[in-house]
């Protein structure tokens, strides 16, 4: 109820508002009589203040104006004056400050006890509270019911627009999904989203949403609509994948009346249950195609009849040719490890809108997609992910990262696993240290694929330089540092700040190595000796 209503009241009669007219239509669901000026670890929003002011006696201006101030800033709905032998007339101070802070300032009769007062208005806000917990009951009730029947999201929208008698709409904010009751109204090209203050009601988050809509042409009328925004509500629907989806009421952003709040809290319930049951379902098949794509690379179905049954699950079996693109990620700051996730799933949104028939596998720092297609010039233009990949780090919603992208040879539908060994070659001869943000083609490796020809890769110890060899297995920490200066073009300073330490220690490492093993890296020779060595060594390791 609000301050008018509140002078219905039979306790009101004969008092009338002497100040801060303009509150009228502010809130009252309490009552306190006041003892003291302590008003900001009591007061309440939506509170009417009952006083003969004898608290104010001995309070100077400025005190005087701090109070009401605070009064403002918590919300407090009203303040009733009954008058009494101190205080026959409210002091003009008080009446200036009610109109200042537009809080109603009620002349109650002398004759009132505070427990009229108190009585009328806890019974008409409990006799409030009852008639919406019953509303609450029955509506929670029928959609309860309506949940039984399983019913899809514009069947959800066109019951609450019955309900409110406005249009509403669903948005998916991160693919970009809408539905509504009147689809005109999803056509907007931007929004923008105020939080509103929470309601004892509502537990759901409410926003002052601005829908913009651009100017659109008629051909026929000869006519075109101007840019103009809307005003509007909208309900943040939780969910368990951290995307936002919101429900949108199209009613001017008017405030909704207890009532409705009751029906959109339960909409908005029911719509959350129908995302958690959509994401269950995603959740389910991701896994199952993880695991499908993931034993094709690894060649685990065994017969042809087999793998033609996976492709055909999966929807790759149209075309003859099939190639494999790998995407290495390291996050830069390692505290963004949870955002791993969100970053993959940009990456896989982006290549996917490129590349729409790919399938893909997820695996840690790794995503591995799969790529069916008719013929060479229809195939993965390794340049354009490169682009792709370095607009995602400009973005400024995704954490910093580092990528490794690599592509294999064409293959056919029965030698998937040597295109992925041929993807798993790059990645683990390229490290994530020196070899970042770049694009790699298999067919590009040159001398490095008679290294990958090796039926026992741990046989190519042989080929690598005893010395270095040697360094390797005792003086690790020496060798990495020889390696990243080789990897860099023997530029000390790239390689002191990818290593976390000063120059001149990396000029005193490279000297130690000299001392023990001969290694000069100014010699050609030794130069690629190192370089050979690392990616020898690197193969050797499990990938």
């Amino acid at each position: 109820m609000n301050v008018i209503e509140t002078l219905q009241l039979p306790s009101f009669e004969g008092a009338q508002i002497i100040a801060g007219r303009t509150g009228v239509e502010n809130e009252i669901s309490s009552a306190m009589v006041l003892e003291a000026t302590d008003i900001e670890n009591w007061g309440k929003r939506g509170q009417l203040i009952i006083s003969s002011f004898y608290a104010f006696e001995h309070l100077n201006e400025a005190q005087t104006a701090l109070f009401f101030r605070t009064c403002a800033g918590i919300g407090i709905g009203a303040v009733a004056f009954k008058p009494e032998r101190l205080m026959a007339q409210a002091p003009e101070r008080i009446i200036a400050l009610c109109n200042d802070f537009d809080l109603p300032l009620i002349q109650l009769s002398s004759q009132v006890k505070y427990e009229q007062i108190m009585l009328d208005i806890m019974g008409e806000v409990l006799d409030s509270n009852l008639t919406l917990l019953n509303r609450f009951y029955e509506v929670h009730r029928h959609v309860m019911a309506l949940a039984l029947k399983q019913p899809s999201i514009p069947y959800v929208l066109n019951t609450l627009k019955n309900t409110l008698h406005a249009d509403v709409s669903y948005l998916d904010s991160l693919r970009d999904r809408r539905l509504s009751t009147d689809q005109a109204r999803t056509r907007f090209s931007g929004y923008s989203l105020t939080r509103r203050d929470p309601n004892p009601y509502q537990t759901h988050a409410y926003f002052d949403a601005k829908l913009v809509y651009d100017g659109t042409a008629d051909a026929e009328a000869g006519q075109a609509e101007a840019r103009r925004s809307e005003q509007a509500l909208a309900v943040r629907i939780p969910s368990s994948d951290g995307d936002d989806y919101y429900l949108i009421i199209h009613n001017g952003g008017s405030a909704l009346t207890p009532f409705d709040i009751m029906t959109v809290e339960n909409i908005v319930s029911l719509l959350q249950m129908e995302i958690l049951k959509q994401n269950a379902i995603k959740q389910k098949l991701f896994f199952q195609n993880n695991n499908t794509v993931h034993d094709l690379l690894l060649d685990r179905f065994g017969t042809h009849e087999r793998i033609d049954t996976a492709l055909a699950t999966l929807g790759v079996n149209q075309y003859p040719c099939y190639e494999v693109l790998l995407i290495r990620t390291s996050l830069v700051d390692p505290t963004d490890t949870d955002r791993l996730d969100e970053l993959q799933q940009a990456i896989r949104r982006r290549l996917r809108s490129m590349y729409p028939g790919m399938v893909y596998f997820v695996n840690n720092d790794r995503l591995v997609f799969l790529h069916n297609f008719r013929s060479a010039v229809s195939g993965i233009d390794l340049d354009a992910v490169q682009r792709a990949l370095m607009e995602l780090h400009a973005s400024s919603t995704l954490p910093l990262y580092l990528h490794l992208a690599a592509l294999s040879s064409t293959q056919n539908r029965y030698s998937l696993a040597r295109a992925n060994h041929e993807v798993v070659s790059v990645y683990r001869l390229f490290d994530g240290t020196t070899h970042v943000n770049r694009s790699i083609r298999f067919s590009d490796l040159g001398v490095y694929k008679l290294l990958l020809q090796a039926n026992d890769l741990s046989q190519l110890d042989e080929y690598v330089d005893a010395r270095l060899l040697a360094l390797s297995r005792e003086h690790e920490e020496l060798f990495q540092t020889l390696v990243c200066l080789c990897e860099n073009s023997l530029d000390y300073a790239k390689t002191a700040e990818q290593l976390f330490v000063h120059p001149k220690t990396v000029r005193y490492r490279i000297g130690r190595v000299r001392e023990l093993s001969g290694i000069d890296v100014k010699d050609s020779d030794d130069f690629l000796q190192v370089i050979l060595a690392s990616k020898i060594i690197a193969l050797g390791h499990e990938g």
